[in-house]
């Protein structure tokens, strides 16, 4: 009989629980990617969503939810070996958030720090990428628009003994996302 993966168990909770935050209200899915990399034999499901009253907002910020497995963690579960210290998956979570002035980004890199810290209480690692779209004959700098991508990484792999945080990650993700709407919001003024 064929048995899951530990990815594959995590994977349909990850995605029941995110759904139900759908189906409550609180949140709208906005995509959805369920990968098999043949080249490097990784998977990787990813869950994208925003705040219900920001699905049409094109200053809307978005969470990504990923989960990740690679061949080490797979071929260890299928074959009963020992190949990697602990087999299990990686899950981390991304928000992309959109930032209408480039004054003071370093004063805003620090205000998501702090927002994110308070709620997630110093836990993930948090990276923040800003990028700038510079279009083809019309270079302006410095640019109008930016795109904060925050990563949130807890450098450690979860099983299915992880399963009931899952709940807690998705009710930290949501406020999150709240609260970085409001942030955002708060830079449109």
């Amino acid at each position: 009989m064929f048995h899951p993966l530990v990815f594959d168990n995590i994977k349909v909770v990850l995605e029941g629980a995110v759904y139900d935050r759908d189906f409550d209200g609180a949140i709208t899915i906005t995509g959805r990617s369920d990968v098999m990399d043949m080249a490097t034999f990784h998977r990787m499901f990813q869950v994208e969503f925003t705040r219900v009253d920001q699905d049409k907002n094109e200053q809307a910020v978005i969470a990504k939810m990923q989960l990740r497995t690679g061949l080490a963690d797979i071929a260890a579960e299928q074959l009963e070996q020992p190949l990697t210290e602990h087999i299990g998956c990686t899950i981390c979570i991304h928000f992309h958030v959109p930032l209408m002035t480039t004054k003071d980004i370093p004063q805003k890199v620090r205000e998501i720090t702090s927002i994110l810290n308070d709620i997630w209480g110093n836990r993930p690692y948090i990276t923040q990428t800003l990028k700038a779209r510079v279009e083809e004959h019309r270079i302006e700098w410095p640019p109008h628009h930016l795109e904060n991508q925050i990563t949130l990484d807890f450098h450690r792999k979860i099983d299915e003994g992880n399963i009931d945080d899952l709940r807690f990650l998705i009710d930290h993700t949501v406020q999150s996302l709240t609260e970085l709407q409001a942030f955002a919001d708060n830079e449109i003024i």
